[in-house]
């Protein structure tokens, strides 16, 4: 006989666990097991599968067989529960799948555990992870890709490929604005129509019918806010950006690679050579001379072992804003100096010590946390970690400085006129680290930058041998599908909440905390191989393009007489979208130019 009883109750830490297994082996009752367990222990999460290593199912009959069977499906059902439950994304500002402090055990066990869509390498790594299958495309029309065009703001375009000119056409809305960002439209426009005539050469013919289909571009979905959400559209929207992360703000975005090296400059290096970009693969150890080197930095190649690392949350990066248009209002700031640090004021006889002026701003800092950029709220969060271990001979738990800022480009924070203030009490300034310096330390994080995520950081810090505090915002990046919280990173939240009580967990987790970290260098490990890479290059690039290309109804189909898309553009009474960009796709340089002339020369 085989009883299992589980009491759950959403958010409490209470689970009430009862196994009744009475099985005749040799002869012999073995014990009733009657387990209980609350989960505000943080070590008192129950192994499942320890409780299934007692029995040794080779002394058992058939009929006891199948009823210990039962009881293992019943366990496995119970992690695929923790699994469903710690998998689940969150914006309501806790960003952490809805996972407790008393949580965090069962969502590392949760995460440990093989998933629908895993393809194991070998029972030493962890998976890599295939993103979730994609629900049909409903069939759509020109005039369905010109309703998402009224509700971006810059950085979309509608691709038309005229197969009369056998070209593709970049239709750009009149009502946008024209901004920096479109750099990266015009520059997926490029990359992305090269390989369209790559991988389907029989599409792209003067015989084809023609093809109109949405895209986007730029750092994130640079969408107008009032019409956000946005259900219901029918036209897919192809992100070549960060998307957003809640599929229920844009239900037709679909996330594409980044117009940047590690993605879609990657993927054209694969289709044209079958190898592997350099960005993707290991570098190899500065005692190795090898001609074909990559850039990834793996703790087996400089010999980093983890309990030798540097226990200490690290990142080094670019003061950078934070979604400005789709953020709350008031926008999150970066702090200024002149309001924050105190220069030296007159106090009696005396002026007041930098020590002060230390500790003033900081506290400045924190009574303002709620309104600051999440990469400022880092450096004010090291900035007290800072303070409480001053005197102690500890090393303080963060390390989150900026090392660069915007101005011509990026220019060094440290000995510059606007961070003086900053620098001269010591906070949140300091010099770059190269990637080999990094991987010193036992933990990381991703922090969001203008679009919201951080295009290389996340897969460089991956790569190494620590762990990964995988900040989740409002966007989120293709590759991200690929990944598991608790299996290959910790999630944080934005507002990084969180982040301590996460890193406290880390570190009185040692195995728990080397598994994550191990899988996430797994995890890449493998996207750097032909085998790995190839499949990202399926999954992320052939398949999404193939299925839009499938699902889009020509003008000859849904408007009889009509022979071309200038004809449905032209019978509308005020059309808003004009041609600014043309390619050919025969090439990758050169393929592209700008077209329209003076209309287009008024943005």
């Amino acid at each position: 006989m085989t009883m299992m009883r589980l009491k759950r109750r959403r958010g409490a830490a209470l689970i009430s666990i009862t196994i009744v297994a009475t099985l005749c082996l040799h002869g012999l009752t073995t014990p009733k097991f009657s387990i209980s367990m609350l989960e505000n222990s943080r070590s008192s999460l129950v192994d499942f599968h320890s409780i299934w290593d007692m029995f040794d199912i080779n002394n058992i009959d058939n009929s006891e067989s199948e009823s210990l069977v039962l009881l293992q499906e019943e366990i496995i059902e119970d992690a695929a529960y923790y699994h469903n439950r710690f998998l689940m994304s969150s914006l309501d500002g806790q960003g952490d799948y809805d996972v407790g402090e008393g949580d965090y055990d069962a969502a590392a066990f949760a995460g440990s555990q093989s998933t629908p869509g895993d393809y194991a390498m070998d029972n030493n790594q962890a998976a890599a992870s295939t993103p979730p299958v994609a629900p049909p495309l409903q069939p759509y029309t020109l005039e369905d890709t010109l309703a998402e065009s009224n509700l971006f703001a810059y950085t979309f375009t509608l691709v038309v490929y005229d197969p009369q000119e056998d070209n593709f056409m970049g239709l750009y809305n009149k009502d946008h604005k024209w901004k920096a960002g479109n750099k990266k439209l015009w520059k997926s426009m490029r990359y992305m129509t090269y390989m369209l005539r790559r991988l389907f050469p029989e599409r792209f013919t003067k015989d084809s019918p023609e093809l109109v289909f949405a895209v986007g571009s730029g750092d994130y979905p640079h969408v107008r806010p009032s019409k956000l959400p946005h259900a219901g559209g029918v036209a897919p929207v192809l992100m070549f950006g960060s998307a957003f992360r809640d599929p229920g703000m844009y239900s037709n975005m679909m996330a594409m690679p980044m117009p940047e090296q590690h993605h879609l400059f990657c993927f054209q290096e694969w289709l044209d050579t079958g190898r592997v970009c350099k960005e993707m693969r290991a570098r190899n150890s500065p005692l190795v001379e090898r001609v074909d080197q990559g850039e990834l930095v793996f703790g087996e190649e400089y010999g980093l072992e983890w309990h030798d690392l540097i226990p200490q949350l690290v990142w080094r990066g670019t003061d950078f804003g934070f979604l400005p248009t789709i953020q709350d209002r008031p926008s999150l700031v970066h702090p200024n100096s002149k309001t924050f640090v105190r220069t030296g004021q007159a106090k009696g006889n005396n002026l007041v010590g930098i020590g002060d002026n230390r500790v003033d701003a900081i506290q400045a800092l924190n009574e303002k946390y709620d309104t600051l950029l999440p990469r400022w709220k880092g450096a004010a969060l090291t900035a007290e970690a800072e303070l409480q271990a001053h005197g102690t001979g500890k090393l303080p738990w963060a390390n989150i400085k900026f090392s660069a800022y915007l101005e011509a480009g990026k220019s060094a924070t440290v000995g510059s006129l606007k961070y003086k203030g900053w620098e001269s009490v010591g906070i949140g300034v300091d010099k770059g680290m190269p990637l080999t310096d990094l991987a010193k330390y036992k933990y990381h994080i991703d922090l969001g930058g203008g679009g919201g995520t951080t295009w290389s950081g996340t897969i460089e810090k991956l790569a190494m041998p620590g762990l990964l505090f995988h900040h989740l915002t409002p966007t989120k990046d293709y590759i991200h599908d690929r990944l598991r919280p608790w299996k290959h990173y910790i999630p944080v939240s934005s507002d990084l909440l969180d982040l301590k009580r996460k890193f406290d967990w880390a570190e009185s987790h040692p195995q728990q905390s080397k598994r994550i970290a191990d899988a996430g260098t797994a995890f890449m490990r493998h996207l750097g191989t032909p085998e790995g890479f190839g499949r990202m290059f399926q999954e992320d690039f052939v398949e999404p393009m193939r299925r839009v290309i499938e699902a889009y109804q020509p003008v000859a189909s849904t408007h009889p007489g009509m022979t071309s898309w200038k004809d449905v553009l032209q019978s509308m009474e005020d059309c808003r979208v004009i041609p600014v960009m043309e390619c050919s796709g025969m090439e990758l340089k050169g393929s592209c130019h700008l077209v329209g002339g003076d209309d287009v020369m008024k943005w």
